[in-house]
């Protein structure tokens, strides 16, 4: 029982994690189309990670007391990391955090055209926006280090900062390579090879959008912040409970 309710907890962080994605945006690979999906996949997430806890025992009475016996007193609250004391405010780590997604915006915009154009099955219409597409991502790939980060994000803080950006740029690079296959397949190139290509070359792109995501949530959990739509999902929880 006991592994049992370590797998749901597992399995719930990770739901947790999609539902994170899916409300800051709906990932087409999911087949989810609205925001409000991904808040029901993190309301469902709790109730796993609830149920469980539920299976998981609390350590032995006799464990704690040697936990204690070792260390002279019970485990204190864990002291606050330098890191945390980074000085970015909430107000900074948002102004950050927009400006990275209204950049990635001008790439996924032309991208979502070039898809509804590919949606027709007109090749000859579609070719025209995908190139504009490719072209769009290429310059966010290159430009996204433009961006600014706070002045008063010091330490790990600005580490981990600055790994969300280069995620955030690994991401344009991938949907880029993936758009610039697939103008190729639609110049011709029908080799399994390409189509291949054309796929894999989705896929990653939708994978290096989460973990730009992801690391983002990282850097503002070190400086004790909160992304602000898990901070709205969360928000909308609790007003539904």
């Amino acid at each position: 029982m006991e592994a049992i309710g370590g797998f749901i907890i597992f399995a719930s962080f990770a739901a947790f994690i999609l539902g994170v994605v899916n409300v800051i945006r709906p990932q087409a690979w999911m087949k989810v189309r609205k925001r409000l999906v991904g808040l029901f996949i993190i309301l469902g997430s709790m109730g796993g990670c609830v149920a469980g806890a539920s299976m998981v025992p609390p350590a032995p009475a006799s464990t704690q007391a040697a936990v204690e016996g070792e260390t002279g007193k019970a485990a204190a609250p864990a002291a606050v990391q330098p890191a945390q004391q980074a000085g970015m405010t909430q107000v900074e780590f948002e102004g950050l955090w927009s400006g990275v997604k209204n950049r990635m915006e001008r790439c996924d915009m032309p991208t979502r055209r070039a898809g509804a154009a590919l949606g027709t099955g007109d090749v000859y219409a579609a070719y025209g926006p995908t190139k504009q597409a490719a072209e769009a991502c290429k310059d966010v790939w290159l430009t996204l280090d433009e961006v600014p980060l706070p002045r008063s994000a010091k330490g790990d803080v600005r580490k981990a900062l600055e790994k969300g950006v280069d995620d955030c740029e690994t991401a344009m690079f991938l949907k880029t390579q993936a758009l610039e296959a697939l103008l190729k397949v639609l110049d011709g190139d029908a080799r399994p090879s390409a189509m291949e290509a054309v796929k894999t070359g989705m896929q990653r792109g939708q994978a290096g959008s989460t973990v730009c995501i992801l690391s983002f949530m990282g850097a503002a959990d070190k400086a004790g912040l909160v992304l602000p739509e898990l901070e709205d999902a969360m928000a909308a929880a609790k007003a539904g409970g």
